[in-house]
């Protein structure tokens, strides 16, 4: 018998059998492995990626650097995500830079925000003159 042979056959009987024994939906030995795949579902949806993450809401601001210099004008770019299947935007330290016309960075921040992982955004906030 091949090796090829011998999977076909096997796999076969073993839901024949499997089938035949139990009508219920969720098999007991199958629980632990359905609720595995229930939580990287869940985890695998949208997210920001930074910080701390919370799985219902999250909204929090991380500072990356400061020079502790006082600055005039601000900068914002922004890049979204939707169910953790859709990401668009540009959120660099250079498109916010462009985005507030700063020539000088005194400090950078980042925004994050994440609802129920159906939507989730993350801007790079640039402080400077």
């Amino acid at each position: 018998m091949t090796t090829l042979s011998f999977y076909k056959t096997n796999f076969r009987r073993f839901w024949i059998r499997n089938l035949k024994s139990n009508h219920s939906f969720i098999k007991p030995h199958l629980f632990p492995n359905l609720c595995f795949l229930n939580i990287f579902l869940c985890l695998s949806c949208a997210s920001s990626g930074f910080g701390t993450q919370g799985l219902l809401y999250e909204n929090q601001k991380i500072s990356m650097m400061e020079t502790g210099t006082p600055a005039s004008k601000e900068g914002v770019a922004c890049a979204k995500s939707y169910l953790g299947l859709l990401a668009l935007g540009d959120a660099s330290v250079e498109a916010s830079q462009k985005n507030g016309n700063i020539r000088e960075i005194t400090s950078i921040e980042l925004e994050t925000y994440n609802f129920l992982g159906i939507y989730a955004k993350l801007c790079a906030i640039t402080k400077g003159n």
